[in-house]
């Protein structure tokens, strides 16, 4: 799986925010190809695109739960099921833009931009993803709940 050489600056990335932010040791599963549109069950996604000398679309998946659990640890309280959602979708976004960023600067000798996160909510919804290269996914697991990275990812 080739592919997962340039997948690869991103998961680690996905572990080292984990444990940078959160405390958290995200042990990474074997990355995977995935089939199309498979059922999931994740209830959050945080999505966003990078153009320039490379293209792709990068996400981030939890559960609900987890999104709870690292707001609880970052001390975030809320006070209504609105500002929950509202609060647990900025977390994800927030997530999925670091760790996009953090893995684009290992890419050194292209020249890449990050577009600004958008979140979907819903047990198993469905991305569209681009028809550009194989989408290679990553499940992690933690002591709070696990969560998966999903990366399709071509340089030009």
């Amino acid at each position: 799986m080739a592919e997962t050489n340039f997948a690869g600056p991103f998961f680690a990335a996905a572990g080292e925010v984990f444990k940078q932010m959160f405390g958290l040791n995200a042990r990474a599963g074997k990355p995977r190809e995935l089939e199309g549109s498979e059922d999931h069950g994740w209830g959050i996604s945080g999505i966003l695109g990078l153009a320039g000398q490379a293209q792709g679309i990068i996400s981030l998946r939890l559960p609900l739960a987890l999104a709870d659990n690292l707001l609880s640890i970052s001390g975030v309280e809320t006070t209504s099921e609105q500002e929950r959602m509202a609060t647990a979708a900025g977390l994800v976004s927030e997530l999925t833009n670091i760790i996009a960023g953090n893995a684009i600067s290992g890419f050194t000798e292209l020249s890449l931009d990050i577009s600004p996160p958008v979140v979907i909510k819903g047990v198993n919804h469905q991305i569209t993803w681009p028809k550009i290269a194989p989408v290679i996914a990553t499940r992690y697991e933690t002591d709070k709940g696990a969560f998966e990275l999903c990366v399709c990812f071509k340089p030009a």
